[in-house]
């Protein structure tokens, strides 16, 4: 991200239809000389403090690393440049139980026990792996016209997504409820910009989009 805009009235058409504010954001691009960086945050139990929605004895796992780089410079020295950007993130936490659920877990497996059913695990994690990347291609087509092109990468694996409700302090009813969500969104779009004299721009812009 290059830098960004929130408005939140009295936006203009080509936003579409929006019923509340807009953001704005602009990407990078590259630039005449190369440059890049490389970044990770981490976390985990043995650093963190335990969260005082889980008191021992519950199980307190984290960890947590989310890393990339990126790197952009010239292809021709002002004509054509280029930006590309990965990021990762690797999650595994221990949910938060309702108090419900804790104080009755033995009753409850022994219940599911005797209907044959498996038993709650009370140290299964919530992970979050995903996978990001972004690629931007700039390039002058004359002094008057320039083409921009963008593909972007999301590729998303979170397993034993447990939604709670205000009922339970924001947990989970229990592990067995959890649900696993799988995402790989892909898109690449282009825009042209022209100017038309000293009064006068256009731009166009295309998308192909493609999600599962």
């Amino acid at each position: 991200m290059q830098e960004f805009r929130v408005v939140n009235n009295s936006f203009g058409a080509e936003y579409g239809r929006a019923l509340g504010g807009i953001v704005n954001i602009v990407t990078k691009s590259g630039t005449n000389t190369f440059h890049g960086s490389v970044y990770d945050y981490f976390q985990n139990n043995a650093l963190n403090a335990r969260s005082l929605l889980q008191p021992e004895p519950q199980p307190n796992t984290l960890r947590q690393n989310q890393f990339g780089l990126t790197v952009g410079g010239p292809i021709k020295k002002d004509k054509t440049f280029f930006f590309a950007n990965y990021e990762g993130q690797r999650r595994g936490e221990s949910p938060t139980y309702p108090p419900i659920l804790l104080s009755n877990i033995s009753t409850i497996n022994a219940s599911k026990a005797a209907l044959g059913i498996a038993q709650e695990n009370l140290n299964v994690l919530k992970t979050k792996d995903n996978d990001y990347v972004f690629a931007r291609l700039d390039h002058v087509l004359s002094s008057s016209h320039q083409l921009s092109v963008r593909y972007n990468l999301e590729d998303g694996r979170d397993l034993n997504q447990l939604v709670g409700n205000t009922l339970d302090g924001g947990g989970i009813g229990a592990p067995s409820s959890g649900h696993n969500v799988f995402v790989n969104d892909q898109s690449l779009s282009g825009t042209v910009t022209s100017q038309f004299g000293t009064n006068m721009v256009n731009t166009a812009l295309g998308q192909y989009a493609r999600r599962h």
